[in-house]
């Protein structure tokens, strides 16, 4: 991108218009088919938009036009670098990155387009944090694991999904994303307000689906022996011990560990939404974003409200993932066991009780000196006691 750059300055200190256009033109030709036939579509629009803001000039006209053409070949070739690792050639998606600069390059389209305000709640970002993935590595292995998350992201990007064909019958466009690890996003462009009501009602229809997608489920057997071995043992000191059985031990050891388990797996997740207003209002309400006095420009207010939006989201998703452990707890109390007891959960639950240990330890400690000072105590009272007699008697 630098070379680019490089010769794109060159390319204007020497006034070679056929040169930028052809080097334009390579980009464009870079790009995939469906973001190809997506930047036509724009640059057709913004002409019209030109043409009608510009009637009498069109030279100007094409002179902004191809300014405009320009930039945006390049923002968008730039973009397309933001691939998630998580993509298949079937079912390519866009890392978060690429979410987020959609939604500051609709910002700012909505500013000069000098939108009302209530645009800013057709426009919104969903977050998903899915349970269970610890537990999974745990169990099986991370090539599983990572054919686990691309099955979620080919899930989310699914136009045949219940939860999916909904939003789309109320006209909001899903652009699903990959946040990183086991996170995933969803940006949302709906023609009318995005409320908490609307959020909360996309949320329990993705949990739901997510739950009763067997796909999903495939992924983790609970009757596998070697998921049950890998789940009750993670040291090389315990299977050591466990493979030092006899069959019969060994046996009766894992059909102890197979009744702790759940039946079956299904996936679960917690997920929030949020829109710009809302992000807008928390950025002002927290004092990140202030329009008095000039401190604010069109570049640091469009990243505060991005940003704010996207942390609001992720607050409400972390606060659902809460509530719904709860549920699960009563629901079903050995998923909810099994979402815990996950290696990195066991060994600070193995800290916390050698503390404990250590705490106890130190409390019995302190009462035996405590008795001890007490009878020493006791014996100096009464050898006091003696001296006094003695005393009295020799006067």
């Amino acid at each position: 991108m630098r070379l680019l750059h490089d010769l794109e300055q060159e390319a204007r200190r020497t006034n070679d218009a056929s040169y930028q256009e052809s080097m334009i033109e390579k980009l464009r030709s870079q790009l995939p088919d469906k973001m190809r036939r997506l930047l036509d579509m724009h640059m057709r629009v913004t002409d019209r938009r030109l043409a009608h803001r510009y009637p009498g000039d069109p030279e100007k006209t094409v002179r902004v036009s191809k300014a405009i053409r320009s930039k945006t070949t390049r923002d968008v070739h730039a973009e397309n670098l933001y691939d998630s690792i998580l993509s298949t050639p079937e079912f390519p998606i866009h890392s978060k990155a690429y979410g987020s600069s959609l939604m500051n390059r609709h910002l700012a389209t909505m500013a000069i387009d000098r939108a009302p305000p209530s645009m800013l709640e057709t426009y919104g970002w969903m977050s998903f944090d899915m349970n269970g993935v610890k537990g999974m590595v745990d169990c099986t292995t991370y090539q599983n694991v990572t054919h686990y998350l691309q099955a979620t992201a080919q899930f989310l990007l699914d136009r045949e999904g219940q939860t999916r064909k909904w939003l789309e019958s109320r006209k909001v466009k899903v652009t699903p994303l990959a946040a990183g690890g086991d996170e995933f996003a969803l940006l949302l462009d709906g023609d009318g307000p995005m409320s908490a009501g609307f959020f909360q009602e996309t949320v329990s229809r993705y949990q739901a689906e997510f739950a009763n997608s067997r796909h999903l489920a495939s992924f983790l057997d609970f009757n596998s022996r070697s998921v049950q071995l890998e789940y009750s043992m993670p040291t090389e000191s315990q299977r050591a011990v466990f493979f030092g059985m006899s069959q019969a031990e060994q046996d009766k050891h894992l059909d102890d560990v197979h009744n702790e388990l759940p039946e079956t797996f299904y996936s679960t997740c917690g997920a929030g939404g949020a829109n710009f207003r809302e992000g807008l209002e928390r950025a002002v309400g927290r004092g990140t974003l202030s329009l008095k006095k000039g401190k604010e420009t069109f570049d640091t207010g469009r990243l505060a409200i991005l940003r704010h939006t996207i942390e609001l989201a992720e607050a409400r998703q972390a606060d659902n993932k809460v509530e719904f452990k709860k549920c699960l707890e009563l629901g079903d109390p050995k998923l909810h066991c099994f979402l815990r007891r996950n290696n990195e959960n066991r060994n600070l639950d193995g800290r916390l009780r050698e503390a404990e240990l250590q705490l106890a330890q130190e409390r019995l400690r302190r009462a035996d000196m405590e008795r001890d000072l007490d009878a020493l105590h006791a014996l100096c009272s009464e050898k006091n006691s003696q001296i006094e007699e003695l005393l009295k008697k020799c006067a």
